[in-house]
């Protein structure tokens, strides 16, 4: 019966040593399966950090090149180049940011490579915009240098045809001038006879031919002579005789009216000395149509 009672407490030593001996073993692997998931955690955190130390790098890396390629972006509008100033600014921020955060902050991170692609399509579109505008502008440009030219074509003609038109009124103006041929002047006495003695001459008579002209404008006209004695001074008979030449008033000796038709007519003016005497001595005669000269002929008187 003993015998029995002391078996039966050695196979249950036995039992508890081998459930001990399991026990220890499970315990055994478990810490060392737990060895293991602790130094893979912590390897893959030290590679995590290092994945996220080198997506912050870049990520300040692709901010400054973003910040370099909006430096670059140029246009003449003014609202356009405001708004990149404003995008360069938020760039200037999120660098600043990226700086301060660290590099196991995942969220984060990922957080500001957002806003890096969104900074970026918002530079693309300005790139768009700045393209189109450049496109407008050159081909403004084009438009204006040809408008320009078509101008400057224009101007060319026009002062083509007022040069023609100038020269054609100058050669009107000028064929429309009524010209004269056959002056002559002589001396005259009291009777009407022709003299070249100074004593005898009452009145210098002035004869001229004015010659055809259609053109010529028609009507009354006046024609004038200037009598210049031997001392060069113009011989009138009242100083308010006066008719205008090139635009100055100047005095005249004798005028008769005509009425000239555009054809052939001879006309004579006569300058009386009144009871004055006739100096002896060289006497120009030139007379006036017009207000332009019609011819200069001389007298002699003795």
């Amino acid at each position: 019966m003993e015998q029995t009672t002391n078996s039966n407490k050695t196979t249950n030593s036995n039992k508890t040593t081998i459930i001990l001996k399991v026990i220890t073993a499970i315990l055994c692997v478990a810490v060392i399966v737990l060895g293991i998931f602790l130094y893979l955690e912590s390897k893959d955190k030290k590679e995590t950090v290092i994945l996220l130390t080198n997506d912050k790098e870049n990520l300040i890396s692709e901010l400054n090149v973003l910040k370099q390629e909006y430096a670059t972006l140029e246009t003449n509008n003014d609202s356009i180049n405001q708004a990149l100033l404003q995008e360069q600014a938020k760039i200037e921020m999120l660098l600043e940011k990226v700086k301060k955060t660290e590099a196991g902050n995942l969220q984060k991170i990922r957080a500001y490579e957002k806003e890096l692609g969104t900074l970026r399509a918002i530079m693309k579109s300005y790139i768009v915009q700045i393209d189109s505008l450049n496109t407008v502008n050159q081909q403004l440009v084009t438009e204006n240098i040809t408008i320009r030219e078509q101008v400057q074509e224009i101007t060319r003609k026009h002062e083509e045809v007022a040069q023609k038109a100038e020269e054609l009124t100058t050669k009107v103006q000028e064929g429309s001038v009524i010209k004269a041929r056959g002056m002559t002047v002589q001396g005259m006495t009291k009777k009407d006879k022709d003299t070249g003695r100074a004593s005898r001459t009452s009145h210098i008579k002035t004869c001229i031919t004015l010659i055809e002209n259609s053109i010529a404008q028609r009507g009354m006209k006046t024609v004038y002579i200037r009598v210049k004695g031997p001392d060069g001074i113009v011989l009138t008979t009242n100083e308010n005789n006066l008719f205008e030449v090139d635009g100055e008033q100047i005095i005249f000796s004798a005028a008769r009216e005509i009425d000239y038709q555009g054809a052939e007519i001879e006309l004579c003016i006569y300058y009386s000395f009144g009871d004055a005497k006739a100096a002896k001595g060289i006497y120009e005669v030139t007379a006036y149509i017009d207000g332009k000269s019609a011819g200069t002929s001389q007298l002699q008187l003795k």
